[in-house]
């Protein structure tokens, strides 16, 4: 017994001097934490990011790579997050963003905690040149519905993201960069054969693009003459017959119908009163139609009770049945055939270019 214990003990011993030499030869050179590989990884690769809080919604925009050359693709996200409630309209397609070629589009919106929701816009944009560029700001407009019975239940509000500003790299090598040409290399010996043996494709491409140059004209100057003679009350109407020839919308379609229905008004009182509706909100283009002569006071409350019904679906999340948008196309109608024929009782034409005032003044 005590020749076995001694055999364990001299083999334990063994196995910790071999442990303690390995051990000695780790610490000799150690090797970086892998949390600090990880840390140097992430920072390379974290996004340019904004973020924007007001009230119930937080937006958040963020570009990547963070240090792009030109040619890469750049990945911008928009995220707004807001609370229950609150209704959301984020920027229209490619809204600010004209400096940049737009490659990818994706919108979503999903719930988020709470009972809010989140909205996204992915953008895959390509950048027009290296240098210093920007994103500019976002605007994203919202309601707060959580009191139905205050004003601001009824009132539209706007947050607008911060930029973000970064650079992109040139392709070319930093030494090359700025360098001069090479010169041109010598002319090229001149064709042998007649003047139009070696020019007639020219002139035959010639001869095609200026027959095709004189059609396109003549097309122009036709549609030219005929939106001439096209009144503001030709145009909406033309509108309203289409849009009536779609059929009445269904849930998914209900805003966009009642978008395309406001907008066919708005754009009729721009050019047949000089009112620039299509660029204010309802509560002020409604205060300059009370203070403009160009409307009867039954016009100004039909225009009210009209333009709150599209306000209702557009913005309160108002869902009418069919009848009523039925109804909201009648109303436009009525509004277009009205003031169309009080303008041909008093002045027996239509001139859709000149504003009210203008006619008054002279």
């Amino acid at each position: 017994r005590r020749s076995m214990a001694m055999q364990v003990r001299s083999a334990w011993r063994g196995g910790a001097a071999i442990a303690l030499a390995v051990l000695a030869a780790c610490s000799e050179a150690p090797a970086p934490p892998p949390e600090a590989e990880e840390t140097g990884t992430e920072s390379a690769d974290a996004p340019l990011a904004a973020e924007t809080r007001e009230g119930p919604i937080t937006a958040t925009v963020s570009l990547s790579p963070a240090a792009p050359r030109l040619g890469d693709a750049l990945r911008l996200a928009l995220v707004v997050e807001a609370a229950a409630g609150i209704a959301v309209d984020m920027p229209a397609f490619g809204d600010a963003l004209g400096r940049f070629a737009i490659t990818d589009y994706a919108p979503r919106e999903e719930a988020a905690a709470g009972g809010g929701t989140r909205f996204t816009q992915h953008y895959t944009l390509q950048a027009p040149m290296s240098g210093r560029q920007r994103i500019p700001r976002l605007r994203i407009e919202y309601v707060d519905e959580r009191d139905p019975d205050a004003a601001s239940a009824r009132k539209a509000r706007e947050l607008l993201t911060d930029e973000l500003s970064f650079e992109i790299a040139s392709v070319l090598p930093e030494g090359e960069i700025g360098a001069e040409l090479r010169p041109a290399r010598a002319a090229l010996p001149a064709l042998e054969g007649p003047w139009l043996q070696r020019h007639w494709p020219w002139l035959a491409g010639g001869l095609a693009a200026l027959a095709a140059g004189a059609g396109a004209l003549v097309v122009w100057l036709r549609r030219t003459a005929a939106r001439a003679r096209e009144t503001a009350y030709d145009r909406a109407t033309a509108r309203l017959d289409r849009l009536r020839r779609q059929g009445l919308p269904d849930a998914a379609a209900l805003d966009a119908w009642y978008v395309e229905l406001s907008d066919i008004v708005r754009r009729y009182i721009e050019a047949r009163f000089g009112l620039k509706a299509p660029e204010r909100t309802t509560e002020e283009f409604l205060a300059e139609a009370g203070r403009s002569a160009a409307l009867s006071p039954s016009h100004k409350e039909l225009l009210s009770a009209f333009l709150e019904r599209c306000d209702r679906v557009k913005f309160a999340r108002y869902s009418p049945g069919a009848g009523e948008s039925e109804e909201a196309l009648d109303l436009a109608r009525r509004f277009l055939d009205e003031t169309r024929a009080q303008q041909q009782a008093e002045t027996g034409d239509e001139r859709p270019s000149a504003p009210p005032e203008a006619v008054g003044a002279t």
